[in-house]
């Protein structure tokens, strides 16, 4: 007779789930492909006036991992008005311009070295 565990250790690659029968998202990074009408395009030198054709959006994790806050300190910060607002994508969804979060990262750095 074999038993429940010999049975369980043949199954290759098995999620684990949860109490619903859901698998657990891994835990493992693996970036997504971007279809091609998202993926940032790089200016070309006529178009450098930084108008609407070369907004590019960020998501959360993206965010948090340009300026190394959490969550709810971005938010706290946007409700201070000391960060720039998300946009929103449809019902929800939001993302960030990266334009503005790269000019918040820079004004912070500004303002780190001339405390200094």
């Amino acid at each position: 007779m074999h038993s429940a565990h010999a049975r369980k250790a043949s199954i290759p690659n098995q999620s684990p789930k949860n109490d619903a029968g859901r698998s657990f998202p891994s835990t493992e990074f693996t970036p997504k492909k971007m279809p091609r009408s998202q993926k940032p395009v790089e200016p070309s030198p006529k178009d450098a006036s930084g108008d609407l054709d070369d907004v590019v959006f960020l998501r959360l994790p993206e965010v948090k991992a340009i300026t190394g806050l959490s969550k709810s300190s971005l938010y706290a910060l946007i409700q201070e008005k000391s960060f720039p607002a998300p946009i929103r994508l449809g019902a929800r969804a939001v993302a960030w311009v990266r334009s503005e979060v790269k000019q918040w990262a820079a004004e912070r750095v500004h303002a780190s070295r001339s405390a200094a």
